[in-house]
């Protein structure tokens, strides 16, 4: 009879059958010991990561119940484009200008229109941006107190409240009061929704789930605006303003049902609420191995040390070497190194000292957690466990290039280019052309729903970068010498190429290269700027509008010229990338991430297309 062929993990074959068939047993033998040694360091049930039925989670594909998860936390974000768009074609409907006019307030009735002056409805508008500031500085604290989930859920009463207090304004001031607190509501949701949709997705798919956020504001912006054109009658824009109530009221009764983001219950040392989310999200997958990354991404001031107990530093080589899977894709050199580990004591002697430690090391977990968390400046200062500098810049440098292409201070504001182009002709084209050019960014980001884990962020940021600062050339070539045709079809192109990468990469990329115990501070910081960086774009546009207009793309287009470079030379990939293997790539002060292709060599490197020149994009 033929011997059995040698397992995947040998590196060569034996020179007879006979030995050949005993190393495969006693491979056999070290691996039922190894998988014995989950549970307890893990707290994972056997069944649940026996390898030779799950395949491994981090290669995780299609989920439903994320789906859905991720679809219920996008409401949050509608709420945010609904509150940018509402107000962008209803003034004439809500806004009774001075000098005013008959009163239509009638006794017992709200009125059918709000007394403004132009200052106080500029303010109305501006104050969400102002509140966005606000609730971005406190989502992060909020958001790891109480959990990404509860964060959502509380924030839903702070939509609620702005939702009413708009819906039954009888003020200026209590119009803007409602806009400001629903402003707050926007802000925080910005920092938790993506950090908590990038936390539960597939390993795999984080691209195509993160795409959500960006999509959830245009379809708030786009839907917003066709509800207050088809609003016409005296108060039934009360309705229009107070419907993101009702999305907060389904995501308060929803949410609660759905599981919390595994990270944080690992950041807090709930481990059993961990494990059971974690296979919740994955279920039907063998969680050993993310379920390990997850606890390797801890900061070490984290996790308590109690008498008695194992630091995580101090685990016993038989734990570290034997049990641990290694980070990233598994490898025929780390399996050979585990195997040759192995061999060094017997099976049950390892099983047992790892049985010993583990134990401890669970205690310790499950004891009351210290309440660490990397602030803003020790992240900025390198002063963390891994020195995140240059991840950081990359963050906020995205971040700002979003605001700086001009995009939404462009189209959704009174001094549009959009609104100069079309008032002349009908005061109804100008909205209408803000709804079509909405309207087609949702195939743009649909696009990138489909190829962010394929092409890779950097393609797609390169792309529209690129795209936007010859876009931004020819708006400014048609605003000089014309014709208006030429002006608006490379406005329509420009939001287009805008939402395929600079307008949806920037969400969730903060998440996918800054470690757990550095995200809180990392989106706080990264939101903050984003806001703003809004309410600086919305004052700068006027000014230079009433200037000199014909320049306004010049400057937008430089920044988009000057990102595309940023992004090439030092923005590293993340495909395919765990956040332990990008931030050991990429940790300490900036540093170009183009010339580490040569140096890293193969395409069986780990960091995979990390560090693409411009020459491999074009390749591909």
């Amino acid at each position: 009879m033929a011997p059995e062929p040698a397992s995947a993990c040998s590196t060569s074959a034996s020179p007879g059958h006979q030995q050949q068939q005993q190393q495969q047993q006693q491979q056999q033998e070290q691996h039922k010991h190894s998988r014995t040694m989950y549970p307890r360091v893990f707290a994972v049930d056997l069944h649940d990561v026996d390898s030779d039925k799950f395949q491994d989670s981090r290669d995780a594909g299609f989920s439903w119940y994320v789906l859905l998860t991720t679809l219920l936390v996008s409401l949050s974000v509608v709420n945010i484009g609904w509150s940018f768009g509402v107000v962008n074609v209803s003034k004439p409907i809500i806004c009774q200008l001075y000098p005013l006019g008959p009163s239509n307030t009638h006794s017992g009735e709200f009125p059918s229109r709000i007394p403004f002056s132009d200052s106080a409805w500029t303010i109305a508008v501006g104050i969400l941006s102002v509140g966005g500031f606000l609730g971005a500085l406190v989502s992060g604290t909020i958001s790891d107190s109480i959990g990404r989930r509860n964060a959502l859920v509380v924030n839903n009463g702070l939509y609620l409240a702005g939702a009413v207090l708009m819906g039954t304004a009888t003020t200026a001031v209590h119009f803007t009061l409602g806009r400001f607190v629903m402003g707050i509501g926007c802000g925080i949701a910005s920092g938790v929704a993506n950090t908590y949709i990038g936390e539960i997705a597939p390993f795999k798919w984080r691209g195509f789930y993160g795409s959500f956020f960006q999509m959830s504001i245009v379809v708030g912006l786009m839907f917003s605006q066709l509800a207050a054109m088809y609003t016409t009658s005296g108060t039934g824009w009360r309705i229009v303003v107070a419907l993101p109530g009702a999305f907060s009221l389904i995501q308060i009764a929803l949410l609660p049902l759905r599981v919390e983001s595994p990270s944080y219950l690992l950041k807090v040392h709930h481990i059993n609420e961990a494990r059971h989310a974690l296979l919740t999200l994955r279920r039907g997958y063998d969680v050993a191995a993310e379920w390990q990354e997850s606890l390797l991404s801890l900061d070490a001031s984290e996790v308590p040390v109690r008498a008695g107990s194992y630091h995580s530093a101090q685990w016993p080589a038989a734990v570290t070497t034997a049990v641990t899977p290694p980070t990233g894709h598994h490898t025929a050199s780390k399996q050979e190194d585990s195997n040759a580990t192995m061999k060094t004591k017997e099976p049950k002697a390892v099983a047992d000292e790892a049985a010993a430690s583990s134990l401890t090391f669970a205690e310790s977990m499950l004891a009351e957690p210290s309440r660490h968390v990397s602030g803003v400046w020790q992240t900025l200062c390198g002063r963390t466990r891994d020195d995140l500098r240059h991840l950081m810049a990359c963050c906020v440098v995205l971040m700002v290039l979003q605001q700086m292409s001009g995009i939404s201070a462009i189209l959704f504001s009174d001094s549009g280019v959009v609104m100069d182009i079309f008032d002349p002709y009908s005061p109804l084209s100008a909205p209408w052309a803000c709804i079509v050019v909405c309207g087609t960014s949702l195939p743009a980001i649909f696009l990138c729903l489909v190829c962010a884990d394929r092409l890779g962020r950097r393609a797609l940021l390169l792309g529209s970068l690129g795209g936007m600062a010859i876009c931004s050339i020819l708006i400014s070539a048609g605003l000089f010498y014309g014709p208006n045709s030429m002006v608006m079809a490379a406005v329509f192109l420009c939001y287009f190429v805008f939402n395929m990468g600079a307008g949806v990469v920037p969400w969730y990329y903060i998440s996918e290269v800054i470690p757990s115990y550095s995200l809180g501070a990392a989106t706080v910081l990264c939101c903050s700027l984003y806001w703003i960086m809004s309410i600086a774009t919305g004052l700068m546009v006027p000014l230079i509008e009433n200037s000199t207009p014909q320049w306004l793309f010049v400057v937008f287009g430089s920044f988009m010229l000057f990102g595309f470079f940023v992004v090439m030379l030092f923005v590293p990939e993340t495909v395919d990338c765990p956040v332990a293997d990008v931030v050991k790539k990429h940790s300490g002060n900036i540093h170009l991430v183009v010339k580490l292709r040569s140096s890293t060599g193969a395409a069986g490197n780990s960091m995979g297309g990390t560090s693409r020149s411009l020459l491999d994009l074009l390749r591909r």
